[in-house]
């Protein structure tokens, strides 16, 4: 039986911060109190444990716009790596694509630690862009090729980016987190569809590999 959706709860800009503060919080509860069974990717909708924020990229950090009640059932059709959080079924970096469910938004983000699926691996697919955000202590260059071509433009430090597809380089960039060699390729909509292309070093997608397939 399908359980119906609950309408989120209004959010202020307080409540909002608060919601961010909240899925600290989640990250906290203890583990491993059932273990998973194994789930078929096209099990449709899936069950959320906990109130869950539906946050705007896979980061404890992120705005939120809303959460949803535990119980609720939502439709997602892919996901991405970012912050790991502790669910009842343990820790996870694993965050699921929001597309469907009764006022869910298209194109957020929930943990899939808080979400039940059926198994404690993802049951979607790795979807084929992903999110990161700038880092480093000044603005990011967008070249129009992988380390050796012209700036297009500069993106500020916390700014979400797409990204769609990586290669490497032969020239590596310093990064927070280390040297890399990898390059990763923007949606070109900025540029007047040139090509954008940022160094992987400078983008946190919550891994220190690529998250996304070769170009």
């Amino acid at each position: 039986m399908t359980t119906q959706l609950h309408k989120p709860w209004a959010r202020t800009r307080r409540a909002r911060a608060l919601a961010a503060a909240s899925l600290l919080a989640i990250a906290a509860l203890g583990t491993g109190i059932l273990n998973a069974t194994t789930a078929s990717a096209d099990a449709g909708a899936y069950t959320l444990v906990l109130d869950v924020p539906e946050a705007l990229a896979p980061y404890v950090s992120s705005e939120i716009d809303t959460i949803y009640p535990q119980d609720s059932e939502i439709s997602i059709s892919c996901y991405v790596t970012g912050d790991t959080v502790s669910g009842q079924y343990g820790p996870s970096n694993v965050w699921d694509l929001v597309s469907g469910g009764t006022y869910a938004i298209d194109g957020e983000f929930v943990p899939d630690a808080d979400v039940y699926t059926g198994s404690n691996s993802p049951v979607v697919p790795h979807c084929s862009t992903a999110l990161g955000k700038t880092i480093g202590d000044d603005a990011v260059n967008v070249e129009n090729s992988p380390g050796g071509g012209y700036l297009e433009f500069e993106l500020p430090v916390g700014e979400q980016v797409e990204i769609q597809c990586y290669t490497t380089s032969s020239t590596s960039v310093p990064g927070p987190y280390g040297t890399e060699n990898i390059w990763d390729k923007l949606p070109g909509d900025r540029a007047g569809g040139s090509p954008e292309w940022v160094p992987d070093a400078l983008i946190y997608t919550g891994s220190n590999s690529a998250v996304v397939p070769h170009c």
